[in-house]
């Protein structure tokens, strides 16, 4: 049998080691395309993804587009022209595609042959949503296939707005992304969403939950933690993660240490901000925030902690660290945005936005584990099934079958 010919395009690259749950979700997407079609992938040739190249898990036929070292003075010229104009668009349009990706894309012969054959384009995040249009009219016939792994337009809605101008700025951000968004699915055959509630902000027609791949299937029964840790896992170069570790150690941390004076706050990932690195320092000694930065073996973070507290008031979509979580076992205590997209039932440890009653539920299981580690044995049992890789498997394949929906 012909396997399908697939472009797979994203403005990132998954890979082994990957510090964020968005790459490890392209990381287990691109070995399936590897593995099962004849896979070309695009992506932005910006620093960080010449580096992704050079990793294993990368997939065999990756093209790198823009950001292409300029041949003489005239091209190093255009080049910073291009950023710049780069720069200045996504002041008005953070959701917009890369300019430089567009233009090595017009540039590049082998992608647009690529694109030409495709039998299958399947478009990774919001902003190479946005190319549709492009695509469609360099391949009238092939499948065009869009995964949304969040609704931009609710994201850009939780934006703080303390002043007017943050109220009008990004009050006409969240407008103009949620026009793209209508657009962009009038455009596309098949329109994956991690959860319904993405489907139901994203609206007519039907949409295809896809759950990410979270759990290998073989994560062990958690243990009740030997010390009162808890766990905070996220990449803190994103800013809603950056936010949330400012919170928490602001006003959530202090009502924790009040009720356990012992217990331990452990921030787990890549990418800490240096405002981050600053307020953590400055913190007087005892205070029980250690900033682990990235790890190896998250299983191993799990298995020592007591609590995973997912801090999160901005953003939008599932929150990858939440289901992870899940699927480790460990009692989770959690934001309203946190838990948001989950669809399981009693699920959590303790839902709350306001601080205090978040270190409540923390303080809780550290006092006594037991009854949420029985919820949490239960609902890792779902989040293992439901979040698994045959499952996501099954799913995506059944995505690269026409089924007749026309574009618009």
């Amino acid at each position: 049998m012909t396997r399908p010919r697939v472009v797979l395009i994203s403005m990132y690259v998954g890979h082994e080691g990957v510090p964020h749950a968005g790459g490890r979700y392209l990381l287990e997407l691109q070995r399936l395309l590897d593995d099962e079609t004849e896979l070309t992938m695009l992506t932005v040739g910006n620093r960080l993804n010449h580096e992704a190249a050079t990793r294993p898990g990368v997939p065999r036929t990756l093209l790198l587009l823009g950001h292409e070292s300029g041949r003489g003075l005239l091209g190093k010229v255009l080049n910073r022209a291009v950023l710049t104009a780069d720069t200045r668009w996504r002041r008005r349009d953070p959701g917009a595609p890369s300019l430089p990706f567009v233009l090595g894309l017009m540039r590049s012969r082998q992608a647009r042959r690529a694109i030409r054959d495709a039998d299958v384009i399947d478009l990774q995040y919001s902003e190479s949503i946005r190319l549709v249009r492009l695509l469609r009219r360099l391949n009238p016939r092939t499948r065009i296939i869009g995964t949304f792994h969040d609704v931009m337009s609710q994201s850009f809605s939780r934006e703080p707005q303390h002043t007017p101008e943050d109220r009008r700025y990004w009050g006409g951000v969240a407008a103009r992304s949620r026009a793209h968004e209508r657009d962009m699915i009038r455009r596309l055959d098949e329109v994956l969403v991690f959860s319904r509630k993405d489907a139901e902000l994203l609206g007519d027609p039907p949409h295809t939950v896809v759950h990410p791949p979270l759990s290998v299937g073989d994560e062990p029964p958690h243990q009740p933690a030997a010390e009162p840790v808890v766990v905070v896992v996220s990449y803190l170069a994103r800013d809603e993660n950056n936010k949330a570790a400012l919170w928490t150690i602001d006003t959530v941390w202090p009502h924790v240490r009040s009720a356990r004076p012992d217990a331990v706050l452990r921030f787990v990932g890549g990418g800490a901000t240096d405002e981050l690195r600053s307020r953590v320092a400055d913190l007087p000694p005892g205070s029980g925030v250690e900033l682990a930065g990235f790890v190896d073996n998250l299983s191993a973070e799990y298995a020592g902690a007591a609590v995973a507290l997912v801090p999160v008031l901005q953003g939008a979509g599932v929150k990858f660290k939440t289901v992870e979580a899940l699927c480790h076992g460990v009692p989770v205590v959690t934001t309203t945005v946190g838990a948001e997209g989950i669809e399981g039932d009693d699920l959590y440890a303790g839902t709350s936005d306001d601080p205090a009653v978040l270190a409540e539920h923390v303080a809780r299981v550290l006092d006594d584990g037991r009854p949420a580690q029985s919820r949490s044995d239960t609902a890792q049992k779902w989040a293992q099934q439901t979040y698994g890789r045959d499952r996501f498997a099954e799913t995506i394949r059944r995505t690269w079958v026409r089924r007749g929906r026309a574009p618009a």
